[in-house]
């Protein structure tokens, strides 16, 4: 008689990240091609800002606190770091929290706008981190995930670059499809995608040797720059009455059905 077999654990879908990797990405942000690439980000976070509405924000980076919603209007904003912060404040945001990003100590459905920054690419369960940003979202609310994209020159080049194991050129890309077929799941609607940084990842003599790519990324591949901000909102719950059919009594109560947030705006803009 066989021995039984037994089935293998089933592991991570994702490998373990390096334990310095936070230390060394907040290194590589300091250099002039980290800088570069955040100068981008902002360029992009600037222009979606202003269209926010609602109470509360919060940043969740996944280093060290870039400030990157620093022009929006809303009245109450924080940052959350998984890097130490003295005294609980920092000077370039009015409220900043040391948490991991993968359990946030924020109420659920507490929050308007959450954004995302690089939290997937260099964290061990980028599953969990969304989960975690989208049950603090409120309904109606907004999340938003800044990354890299694989599908661009940023992207393809770090597979021909040595030196693999130096941030901005490691940890893993996701696709914004890849990112919104997860958003999809937690229940929101994905808004749109903005993409920017068309260049490589290098020094300011490099990037300007190599200004050519900047030209022919925002004609050609706009959509496939270096970096991307890809925006969703949570879906809403509201009570909608059904119509009445066979089988069923008129006097039952209402049924409470999700409807889109862009539907639901869109019909009470029509009544």
């Amino acid at each position: 008689m066989s021995a039984m077999q037994l089935p293998p654990l089933s592991r991570s879908p994702f490998r373990r990240q390096p334990a310095d990797m936070l230390e060394r990405f907040n290194e590589w942000q300091d250099t002039q091609a980290g800088q570069a690439v955040l100068e981008a980000e902002r360029a992009i976070v600037a222009e979606w800002t202003p269209r926010l509405v609602g109470q509360r924000a919060v940043e969740v980076s996944g280093g060290r606190c870039q400030d990157m919603l620093r022009d929006i209007r809303l009245p109450w904003r924080c940052s959350v770091t998984p890097m130490p912060v003295e005294g609980g404040r920092q000077a370039t945001s009015r409220v900043a929290l040391e948490a991991c990003p993968q359990s946030l100590p924020i109420a659920k459905n507490s929050v308007d706008v959450v954004l995302l920054h690089h939290c997937l690419e260099f964290h061990d369960a980028p599953h969990q981190v969304l989960r975690e940003a989208a049950r603090c979202v409120a309904p109606g609310g907004v999340l938003a995930v800044v990354g890299f994209h694989p599908l661009s020159i940023m992207g393809l080049a770090r597979w021909f670059r040595r030196g693999g194991q130096r941030p901005g050129w490691n940890g893993r890309y996701f696709r914004p499809y890849r990112v919104s077929d997860w958003l999809n799941v937690l229940g929101f609607e994905v808004e749109g995608v903005a993409s920017g940084f068309y260049n490589l990842p290098v020094g300011d003599r490099g990037r300007a040797r190599l200004r050519w790519l900047d030209w022919l990324g925002r004609r050609f591949w706009w959509r496939n720059g270096g970096v991307y901000l890809l925006v969703a909102r949570k879906r809403a719950a509201m009570m909608r009455p059904l119509p009445a059919t066979a089988g069923f009594s008129r006097q039952q109560g209402p049924t409470v059905v999700s409807v889109p947030v862009a539907r639901w705006r869109q019909q009470r803009n029509t009544e």
